[in-house]
């Protein structure tokens, strides 16, 4: 079985997002880029491979040499730090597919944006930004405790995220919010933050040009199933 990968065969909507190529000759990508909610569908096709085990990493010596002078990957990932939650793997993709910025909690600060805005702002420019949330997370689930961590970096960390609760009625008690609807919460509120933030972002976004917008979706991952879902 081949990989569902990024870059080639872009003929239809379930091909492969950076193809695996022969050694002898690697294929170049192709220029056509795909929308937003294309490379979406992508993901979605590698991630049922991978929720069946049939993931694929066979030929990481020829990428690996293919991509030592440049990148182009048309997807990034803001995910949680979790190790259970390891993007490549649930998405069923290899070397230069993703560019992927991991913090605790799925939030991105100024230096998580800043990454994000570099992928918007190259040549090969991402197209899709996922803000993947996941099941059981521990920072969502300590944001929902009472009292305050004893860092002021963890303290600064629990506080956007209750931030996101707002809206659900969470009035610190730890007991008012479930976790999954916090950690959807959560998600979609990372999401707005990205545009709320940077002009970067927000003009990607808006693009007139179908083959230079970017579209943000928070998603949820389920770590029993393994499954990814687009939280509405």
């Amino acid at each position: 079985m081949r990989r569902c990968t990024i870059f080639v065969f872009v003929f239809l909507v379930s091909f492969p997002l950076a193809a695996q190529t022969p050694a002898a000759a690697p294929a170049k990508p192709v220029e056509q880029k795909l929308s937003g909610e294309a490379l979406w569908k992508v993901l979605l096709t590698g991630n049922l491979k991978y929720q069946g085990g049939e993931i694929d990493y066979d030929n990481l010596k020829n990428e690996r040499t293919a991509l030592v002078r440049s990148q182009k990957p048309p997807v990034a990932i803001l995910a949680c730090a979790d190790s259970r939650v390891p993007p490549e793997l649930l998405f069923n993709q290899s070397l230069g597919a993703l560019f992927v910025v991991r913090t605790a909690g799925n939030v991105a600060d100024e230096l998580g944006l800043a990454s994000l805005e570099y992928a918007i702002k190259q040549d090969w420019g991402t197209r899709l930004i996922v803000v993947l949330g996941h099941e059981n997370c521990g920072a969502v689930g300590s944001a929902l405790e009472r009292g305050d961590p004893v860092t002021p970096p963890l303290l600064a960390l629990v506080n956007r995220i209750r931030a996101s609760f707002v809206a659900m009625g969470w009035n610190g008690d730890g007991g008012d919010v479930d976790l999954r609807k916090a950690i959807e919460a959560n998600a979609r509120a990372s999401a707005a933050w990205l545009t709320a933030n940077s002009a970067v972002v927000r003009d990607a976004v808006a693009h007139e040009k179908e083959d230079k917008r970017v579209t943000i979706i928070p998603a949820y991952y389920e770590l029993g199933s393994g499954a990814v879902t687009k939280i509405e």
